[in-house]
This record gives structure tokens, sequence and C-alpha cells, in this order.
């Protein structure tokens, strides 16, 4: 089987999520408290990387340590109310879709490809834009519910970095690797990248872009 994997964050959707979750919450006038709480911390742990008091920090991580923190907003939600807002998240992010890599999508599928959305972003989230766009699998971040309650308490396993390809390997037994292209614009996605035979950089970081450029990688912009 060939695939073609697409992340999401800077690549399909050209913006890191939780900044856009973040301003979802308070134009659809999600409670105001939480809001504030969560913005403000989310503020500090930006400030602290940016400045440096956070300088053994990947970007990789300070992501993972603010997508926990983020998820502090959804205390005492429930399952159902979880859904709906990611409901209505996705349809006004899908106006906002890399036109270009949407296209990918589709020419992806019309040649015989497997189309895979993977990210570290919420399943939730990305069902309904897998949906919308007709890929075939979706792997995400999935969040825990207890007695229909958003469960806190519980880590979540964020699908980042190398877990990537572990879930890629755990979901496909058999992939043609050689034959088959991935898409991302972080260098923390270069496992994936590195095991297929059509590496696409979007709009890399520079650490990634760097990379494509000396292996002569497609880059899109």
């Amino acid at each position: 089987m060939k695939l073609a994997i697409f992340d999401f964050d800077g690549t399909l959707f050209p913006q890191d999520t939780l900044p856009y979750l973040l301003a979802q919450w308070n134009k659809l006038n999600y409670s105001k408290a939480q809001y504030i709480k969560v913005y403000a911390s989310l503020i500090i742990l930006y400030l602290k990387y940016k400045l440096g008091f956070s300088s053994k920090l990947s970007r990789e991580q300070m992501k993972l340590i603010a997508m926990q923190r983020f998820n502090n907003i959804f205390e005492g939600m429930t399952e159902n109310e979880f859904i709906e807002y990611f409901r209505l998240c996705s349809d006004r992010l899908k106006g906002l879709l890399h036109k270009t890599v949407v296209s990918e999508v589709n020419d992806a599928r019309i040649n015989g490809y497997h189309t895979v959305l993977l990210s570290g972003s919420y399943d939730c989230l990305l069902k309904h834009i897998g949906d919308y766009l007709n890929f075939d699998t979706v792997i995400g971040t999935k969040v825990h519910f207890n007695d229909n309650l958003y469960d806190y308490r519980k880590q979540l396993e964020v699908v980042s970095g190398k877990l990537k390809l572990k879930k890629i390997q755990e979901e496909f037994k058999i992939i043609d690797w050689k034959d088959s292209r991935a898409y991302g614009d972080s260098f923390s996605d270069i496992e994936i990248l590195k095991s297929v035979g059509q590496p696409i950089a979007v709009n890399p970081d520079a650490k990634l872009k760097t990379i494509a450029i000396e292996l002569d990688w497609r880059i899109i912009f």
C-alpha cells in the first residue's frame, strides 16, 4: 500500500491549532473565566520560551506543554459539548485550509494513494476535516472522558515527533515506503519525511528548510 501522509498544523492548516481554537472559544461565547485562565497560562509559557527562560525546551516540547495547559479549558465539559465545540471550530476552519495542499490531497487520492491525516492535534477536530476532504484514515490525539465528563487527570498521548511514525507502522502492516509521500512543515516531522520516497516540505521551518534544500526535496510555500 502506498500512502500519502499529511500533517495538519502548519501544513494542511497554515496556522497552529491552539491559538485558533482559543480564539474560537472566545468568539463562540464559551466561559470567559476559563478563557482568561488558559490564555494567561499560555502567554506566560510563550514569553518564557521566546525570552530564553525555557531554552532547554525544543519547539516541539513547548507545543506539547502548551497543549496540556490548553486542555484545562475543557474542565467540566461533557463529551457531547466537547464534540459540538470541535464541530463548530472545524466548520469555521475549512475555509482557511492551504489550497495547494488540499489540491495535493485530491491528487493523491486520484492517483491511488491511501490518504492519511496524521497530527498531534485533537482527533475530534481532525475527523471533521478528514470527512470534509475524504481522507481514508485519520490519526490524532485522543482526549479521555470519565462518566461523560472530560478527564483532565489522564495524560494525553500526543501524536507528535517519533510517535507519528510508530502510529503509522501500527495502523498499516504493509507499506510501500518508496512509493509513498509525506507532507510536513516542521523538523519534528523529519522521521516521517525521511521514511518515504517522496518527502514534501510545506512552508518549512528553518531547520527543515535547510534539510529539504540539501536533499533536493520538493518545497511548497
